[in-house]
């Protein structure tokens, strides 16, 4: 019987972990890039949040970090996640299931540059973990929806044991491509991780963070969906004359994306085009003129900036303000020492980890 590896679990069951341990009929594994992927956390975050439907279907989740024990730690001291979270610094488990990588030698040396994600649902039924569905990545964005995830695991409860010669070792979920985009700023190059920016500091940070999860004291879903309601300005804030808040649409993304990366900060153009439609591109603007944008995703601050000529007026104080209202749940940012006093004064409780901050404010 080849039940593979034994890694290092910092999350829950048993430590170290193999696919002896696990108490389920199948195994999804999400093989991450690396520990700063903002397109990772994204995805850990989503799937943490429907984690009891991937239990109802007796499938058990396990985040896969290509990182050491103590980074694996940090990832897990961030997320709090209810499933298994494996060190596998030696890419393990990524080699073992073709996690793909880019720019050849180098990209296999350097997986902050050439390592791609990886969906794999594993069949624990039997004797050996077969491989049911495999979504390998070409891109750092190029990810499966929770929804394909599930539909792969009820797919292979479908299929039985006995099947095993019949079967192709993994199946293909029928799934809707993106649309081609126009979007100039979606590189695929650009670096990992948004950035904060506030215009009383001309710091410049990594955004990519922490999640926590909180009652929703405002009631989004009560609430209706957020394409659907107005951006509330919190009362307590103190725009200059001329300036409002509202949601972005799509006709924004390119003019969020200017200013975001007009004040150096590395967002991803996927990240900004995913939030519009989902209400949470927030702008500060003038006369139809974007001066500041906030992106925000499942409560966590991917990236705020302020045109360079409206810093200091408390424009991204106003938008952060007003992305907490928005929210009412927790909100979580990470950055790095230049703006932890913007995030201070918000109200965020800041912690350290070497050059970066990580910052988490409740209702």
């Amino acid at each position: 019987m080849d039940r593979g590896f034994v890694l290092p679990n910092v999350g829950p069951g048993p430590d170290p972990l193999s696919f002896w341990e696990l108490d389920a009929a199948f195994a999804v594994l999400l093989l991450h890039r690396d520990f700063y992927c903002s397109e990772c956390r994204q995805q850990i975050r989503r799937v943490k949040k429907r984690y009891d439907e991937f239990e109802a279907r007796d499938a058990e989740v396990v985040s896969v970090l290509p990182e050491d024990h103590e980074t694996a730690t940090e990832w897990q001291k961030q997320y709090h996640l209810p499933f298994p979270v494996l060190a596998d610094p030696d890419t393990e488990l990524g080699d073992r299931f073709d996690q793909p990588t880019r720019f050849g030698l180098l990209g296999k040396l350097h997986d902050v540059i050439g390592r791609m994600p990886a969906a794999i649902v594993l069949d624990l039924r039997g004797d050996e973990p077969v491989e049911r569905y495999a979504h390998r990545g070409d891109s750092r964005t190029d990810r499966p929806r929770i929804d394909e995830l599930l539909e792969a695991v009820d797919h292979a409860a479908t299929n039985s044991l006995d099947e095993e010669a019949d079967r192709p070792d993994s199946v293909e979920i029928d799934r809707v491509e993106p649309a081609a985009s126009a979007d100039p700023f979606d590189d695929d190059a650009a670096t990992d991780g948004a950035q904060v920016d506030e215009g009383a500091d001309d710091g410049r940070s990594d955004a990519s963070g922490a999640d926590a999860q909180g009652d929703d004291a405002l009631g989004p879903r009560d609430a209706g969906p957020k394409p659907q309601r107005p951006l509330r300005t919190p009362e307590d804030v103190d725009l200059p004359e001329g300036v409002e808040l509202r949601r972005g649409d799509s006709d924004d993304v390119v003019g969020a994306m200017r200013v975001l990366q007009g004040a150096l900060l590395d967002i991803d153009g996927s990240t900004v085009r995913d939030a519009a439609p989902a209400g949470e591109l927030l702008l500060a603007t003038e006369r139809d003129w974007i001066v500041g944008a906030l992106v925000l995703r499942d409560g966590h601050v991917e990236g705020v900036a302020v045109r360079r000529e409206r810093r200091g007026q408390g424009i991204g104080s106003a938008l952060v303000e007003a992305a907490v209202l928005d929210e009412g749940s927790t909100v979580t940012a990470d950055f790095r020492a230049g703006v932890r006093e913007f995030w201070k004064n918000l109200g965020f409780e800041v912690e350290q980890d070497g050059s970066r901050f990580w910052g988490i404010r409740t209702p």
